[in-house]
């Protein structure tokens, strides 16, 4: 009984995935794995919420993978604790059990520490998923525009700034059709306002982060270049073949307007070091703001993302070591 229960799952991606089982689940995994996760805070939401960032590898070189820039999105918040798990749990097999498909990741994880802060946007997470009366200031947000009609619809923080409209990359010329605090597509009144996107900003000036990645959910595409920043990264593209390959996602072509690409976490990435980052929109497109069924996670993210970390990582390595 106590072996059965050494192995059961802790992380259950099937249910709305909310910043308590983040937490909670991120934890246990520490516990269990002491070896090859380690756990830390980057900074603080708006409402006071960690912001959780999970270590999980033993190497010196780094990539940085981030999910739940935007509220609805909380499915890739699930991906990203999934694979932590599994990707734990594989690499602490005995017997020399260790490979995921083509890699094996004792070798990769010895090499790569990957940082991943599951849930960039824990307030709004929980304003989809818990609902109004959850949050703390439940007047200011209940006078926000709504730009479509429920709260689980909700894509931006707790104080109504798109984070993924925030960051300070050509932000002056992104499009905002908005203009004030809103369920979304607001960019704020300056870049980097917001105390999440500070953090992430923070993490990535102290770290030297060969790769990044950004999930994201509807689509089943990959963004990996804008055009600002291509002709800096020749290697982008390389790797973007092989995430397409890899997953079946649809490689979209360079962005080319700034006014629809700027001011992204993986546009600032681009921009401020000239490394490789990708936007990966991780599930099918509905034709619904409302969130994915993770009931269907398996169908939907797992069996085409599963390899994503291992195969950014290989990467990671390769480019470090040319």
């Amino acid at each position: 009984m106590e072996e059965s229960m050494k192995h059961k799952p802790i992380v259950n991606p099937y249910v709305p995935y909310s910043y308590e089982h983040m937490k909670e689940d991120a934890l246990k995994l520490c516990n269990r794995y002491p070896d090859i996760i380690q756990l830390d805070t980057i900074g603080h939401s708006v409402e006071g919420r960690d912001l959780s960032l999970i270590k999980l590898g033993r190497g010196e070189k780094k990539i940085i993978l981030c999910g739940s820039h935007h509220a609805r999105e909380y499915i890739t918040s699930a991906y990203l604790m999934k694979k932590t798990e599994q990707y734990a749990k594989i690499y602490s097999e005995q017997k020399g059990q260790n490979n995921y498909g083509n890699y094996n990741v004792k070798n990769l994880l010895k090499q790569i520490t990957m940082y991943i802060i599951p849930m960039v946007n824990p307030d709004g997470v929980n304003l989809v998923i818990n609902g109004i009366d959850s949050v703390t200031d439940k007047k200011a947000v209940e006078a926000m525009t709504m730009v479509k009609t429920i709260h689980k619809e909700w894509k931006a923080n707790i104080n109504g700034v798109d984070l993924n409209r925030q960051y300070p990359a050509q932000w002056e010329m992104k499009y905002d059709e908005i203009g004030r605090p809103a369920s979304e597509s607001f960019k704020g009144e300056a870049s980097a306002t917001e105390p999440e996107v500070r953090a992430m900003m923070e993490l990535s000036w102290k770290n030297d982060f060969i790769i990044a990645a950004s999930f994201h959910t509807k689509g089943n595409m990959i963004f990996w270049a804008d055009r600002a920043t291509v002709d800096l990264i020749p290697e982008a593209k390389k790797i973007a073949c092989r995430l397409s390959r890899l997953t079946k996602y649809k490689l979209m072509p360079v962005s080319e307007r700034p006014e629809v690409y700027a001011a992204g976490y993986e546009n600032w990435f681009r921009r401020e070091f000239r490394r490789p980052a990708f936007c990966i929109e991780l599930t099918p497109y509905n034709d619904s703001d409302i969130p994915h069924d993770n009931k269907m996670f398996d169908t939907l993210v797992w069996d085409n993302a599963k390899y994503i970390g291992l195969l950014l990582a290989h990467e990671a390595l390769k480019h470090w070591q040319n």
